[in-house]
């Protein structure tokens, strides 16, 4: 529950960084993934509770990113961590990611009437839109997936440390 509410934190203020620094902003709220990813890999339901809990904070803080949030970032993060969590290859886990994040984008386009790719893309028709948006979904969840791959097992790893032999001698 602590790990959650962390995760949830982090992700909502870096998804909340884009209505608050434009520009800069938007790079920081694209990394809102991470924490998402690393609440799921340790416990998927920790990392649905983040993703809601994070949702509502944006919610609050900054509705405009809260369909974001509820689409694309969040769900990318807990289908990630999911995905690591149960082992699957780079190819699954980035299948796993691409699908989610695709789905998100669809959804939020047809939803909340927001292109997630800017104004381009819905000119040249929903076939061609959908694509455009699968084969970004696809290379975005690849870079995620290595992202995830490589720092959610070490951040484990480091987490699980034993404490200090020569401390426990001592009593202290």
């Amino acid at each position: 529950m602590v790990l959650a509410g962390i995760m949830s934190g982090l992700a909502s203020a870096l998804q909340i960084s884009a209505a608050v620094f434009p520009g800069p902003g938007h790079v920081a709220s694209a990394l809102a993934t991470f924490p998402l990813a690393v609440a799921a890999w340790m416990n998927p339901g920790a990392g649905i509770a983040a993703c809601l809990v994070a949702a509502f904070a944006v919610l609050m803080a900054a509705p405009g990113e809260c369909p974001i949030i509820l689409t694309t970032t969040g769900p990318l993060g807990v289908a990630l961590g999911i995905a690591g969590a149960a082992g699957l290859s780079w190819a699954a886990q980035t299948l796993a990611g691409a699908a989610t994040l695709c789905c998100g984008m669809v959804g939020l386009a047809a939803l909340f009437k927001t292109d997630p790719l800017g104004p381009g893309p819905a000119s040249i028709g929903r076939m061609a839109t959908t694509g455009l948006y699968a084969a970004f979904a696809l290379a975005y969840s690849w870079i995620w997936t290595g992202i995830t791959r490589r720092l959610v097992p070490r951040l484990l790893v480091a987490g699980e440390a034993q404490p200090d032999k020569a401390h426990d001698k001592t009593g202290g």
